[in-house]
């Protein structure tokens, strides 16, 4: 709700007549936003805008596999200067196709200039931020007279492939990050009532759909594709549809968020690496609160801040030195042969079919749905 929420109240959908009076589409700010929103708010949208483009760039486009903020664990192949305290990049993430870490910056605003993607580009750069192969990309967001972004792509030492341990870290670090991403989906999905569940059949062509750029899983709109149609008409006529083998089935855990029209959903072995990794958090945060005891209410504010942050970088390195990291992994891995009876405590009904007028998209462990009279609202500019 908190990104989604900005989104939907300053932007929208204009439609523009380009060459040949052919009608087409653009996404711009709207008057709330040009006219009704005052500095500080525009330039908190520029940071939120800035993020979300970013993310749908490398993730939507290219292929990149979950994301992080820097600040909450430093990958694999970080240099001596890669300190919070001097700046660090946005965004990290590891690419499947290749195992390398890709370190993101993320500049957006009102109107976007050089200046900024050039104090960008001085961030990614930083000597020793980092020491072993790697890609940098630099994405920047203006509004100005339109949507629209410019990305920058550098591979450091693209000859080079993950040294075995390297590639194998990363491969734990890609799933803790999965579901590290995804942990607010997870006790959502908990914190739902068991007549708000559904199990939804997807199709296996959100597993084997590739992106053209290196191999990588992208994210499938459900309602092109053909495999999820033929899937969900099986398990109509399948009484018996999940007693069938789970490594045979691709199916979501899904629930609406209160308040909301958004449906979240994930796959077992998403959930069951979440379930894994919340109860290894719950261990470390007792040994948190023993080490940094919570700020006192009387505590000045700049002496909590500081604490609160000891207290969240104690929990990032903890679960890095645990065993939280394999224990993740191996409760994703396993999870793929099993049934949801035997992930979850409360019952949860199959749905062959999603709620009517809804637009869905997938990954392979990660399932979004969306009204789809809210994606055709638009607020005209005057």
């Amino acid at each position: 709700m908190a990104r989604r929420s900005p989104l939907v109240a300053y932007l929208c959908r204009s439609e523009i007549l380009s060459a040949g009076a052919v009608a087409r589409h653009i996404v711009e700010p709207n008057v709330i936003y040009t006219s009704g929103t005052e500095d500080t708010a525009q330039s908190a949208f520029g940071y939120r805008i800035g993020m979300t483009m970013a993310e749908w760039a490398c993730r939507g486009l290219m292929g990149l596999g979950p994301t992080l903020h820097a600040e909450a664990r430093p990958p694999v192949g970080h240099g001596p200067a890669w300190i919070p305290s001097l700046g660090l990049p946005d965004l990290v993430g590891y690419h499947p196709a290749t195992g390398l870490p890709w370190i993101v910056e993320a500049k957006g605003g009102r109107r976007l200039g050089l200046p900024r993607l050039r104090e960008g580009a001085t961030q990614l750069c930083r000597p020793g931020l980092m020491t072993g192969p790697h890609v940098k990309v630099l994405c920047g967001t203006s509004l100005t007279d339109r949507l629209f972004m410019t990305i920058d792509v550098e591979n450091h030492d693209p000859a080079m492939s993950p040294w075995p341990e390297q590639a194998e870290a990363a491969e734990t670090d890609r799933i803790l990050m999965l579901a590290q991403s995804r942990m607010l989906t997870y006790f959502s999905l908990r914190a739902l009532p068991a007549d708000s569940l559904r199990i939804l059949p997807i199709g296996p062509g959100v597993e084997s759909r590739r992106s053209r750029r290196g191999g990588a899983a992208t994210v499938t709109l459900l309602e092109d594709d053909e495999s999820t149609r033929v899937e969900r008409q099986a398990a109509r006529q399948d009484p018996s549809y999940l007693q069938r083998p789970g490594e045979h089935r691709l199916d979501m855990l899904t629930g609406t968020v209160p308040g909301t029209d958004l449906v979240l959903g994930m796959s077992r072995r998403l959930y069951a690496a979440c379930e894994e990794l919340a109860r290894e958090q719950e261990q470390i945060a007792v040994m948190v609160d023993q080490e940094i005891p919570r700020p006192d209410r009387d505590e000045a504010e700049d002496v909590a801040d500081r604490i609160h942050a000891a207290r969240r970088q104690l929990l990032y390195e903890e679960v890095d030195r645990s065993e939280a990291r394999n224990r993740t992994r191996e409760a994703f891995e396993s999870a793929q042969s099993r049934n949801w009876w035997s992930l979850i405590d409360r019952p949860a009904r199959l749905t062959p079919e999603p709620e009517q007028n809804v637009l869905e998209a997938a990954t392979e462990d990660t399932y979004l749905a969306i009204d789809a009279r809210t994606a055709e609202l638009a607020m005209p500019r005057r």
